[in-house]
C-alpha cells in the first residue's frame, strides 16, 4: 500500500471511529464532503496545512497520516515535550492508556473501581504491574523488575520487609504466583508447602500468623495468597529494592 492509499484509508478510519460523516469532517476543515471523499478513495491528497489540521482534529501525528513508520521510540521527544506541558491529572490519564495498551488483555484477577476516579485501578499480569488513581498515584513496573525484586527477598530483607518475620516472609514468597500465570484457583497443599521449607519452621504456627495478618486464605486444595496480599508482597518487594538496592536516592523536601 503506497502513502496515497494509506493516508486515505487512515482518514476514513479516523473519521468513522470519531462518528463523523464526510460532510461533518469537511465543515471542520473548511472543505467539501466531495474533497473528503476523494482523499478517502485515494483520488487526491489534502494539502500540507490540511494534513496538519487533520492530525490536530483526530489527535494523531502527521507521521501517522503520511505512513512514516519510525517506531514508538521516535515519538519519545514529542511525548516528553507534551508531558512537560500537561497537568498532573492529564499525565496520569495518559499513563492509564499506556498501561491498558501494555496489558493487552484483562487480568485474570481484576480489581474494579466501577469507573470511580477516586479509586485505584490495578493491572497485574504478564505485561507487569500498573497502578493509577486520578490525582493521586501512578506506578508502572515491568515483569523483569518485579521478578528481580521478589528474588532479592529470598536471601535477605531490610526495611520494610524486615517488619515481617523471616518465616512469614518465606511462606509468602513460596505462595506468590508466577506473574504470567495468575490463576485464581492456585493453591498449595500443606504437604507440598512443607517441602519448600526448612524443618526448623513450625508451619502450623506460621500459617496461623499469615492468616491472622490477612495475607493467606485457607481454601480447597490448601493455602494461597489472596489477591490483595499478592499485590502487597509485590509492592513491598518493589519498595524494598528501590530503597535498599539503589546506589543513589534523590529526595526533594519542601517546595520546589
Amino acid at each position: 500500500m503506497n502513502n496515497l492509499q494509506g493516508m486515505g484509508t487512515k482518514i476514513a478510519q479516523l473519521r468513522r471511529s470519531s462518528g463523523m460523516t464526510q460532510e461533518e469532517l469537511g465543515k471542520l476543515l473548511s472543505v467539501s464532503a466531495q474533497a473528503v471523499s476523494k482523499w478517502e478513495n485515494s483520488d487526491s491528497l489534502p494539502d500540507l496545512p490540511l494534513i496538519v489540521k487533520i492530525a490536530e482534529t483526530f489527535n494523531c501525528s502527521t507521521d501517522y497520516l503520511l505512513g512514516r513508520e519510525g517506531g514508538l521510540i521516535s515519538l519519545i521527544p514529542q511525548i516528553r515535550e507534551t508531558l512537560h506541558k500537561m497537568e498532573l491529572t492529564d499525565r496520569i490519564a495518559f499513563l492509564e492508556h499506556m498501561i491498558t495498551l501494555t496489558e493487552g488483555h484483562p487480568s485474570t484477577l481484576p480489581v474494579s473501581s466501577s469507573g470511580n476516579p477516586s479509586l485505584v485501578h490495578i493491572h497485574l499480569g504478564p505485561a507487569g504491574l500498573g497502578l493509577w488513581a486520578k490525582d493521586r498515584l501512578a506506578c508502572i513496573a515491568t515483569p523483569i523488575f518485579l521478578k528481580e525484586s521478589v528474588e532479592l527477598l529470598r536471601t535477605a530483607a531490610a526495611f520494610p520487609l524486615n517488619l515481617l518475620s523471616d518465616d512469614v516472609r518465606l511462606v509468602l514468597l513460596i505462595l506468590l504466583r508466577e506473574i504470567d500465570d495468575l490463576k485464581p484457583e492456585y493453591a498449595l497443599d500443606e504437604k507440598t508447602l512443607r517441602t519448600y521449607l526448612p524443618d526448623s519452621i513450625h508451619l502450623d504456627q506460621v500459617l496461623t500468623e499469615c492468616i491472622e495478618l490477612g495475607f493467606v486464605d485457607r481454601v480447597r486444595g490448601g493455602y494461597r495468597l489472596n489477591f490483595r496480599a499478592d499485590l502487597t508482597v509485590r509492592l513491598l518487594a518493589m519498595v524494598h529494592q528501590i530503597i535498599n538496592q539503589q546506589g543513589t536516592m534523590n529526595v526533594t523536601v519542601g517546595n520546589v
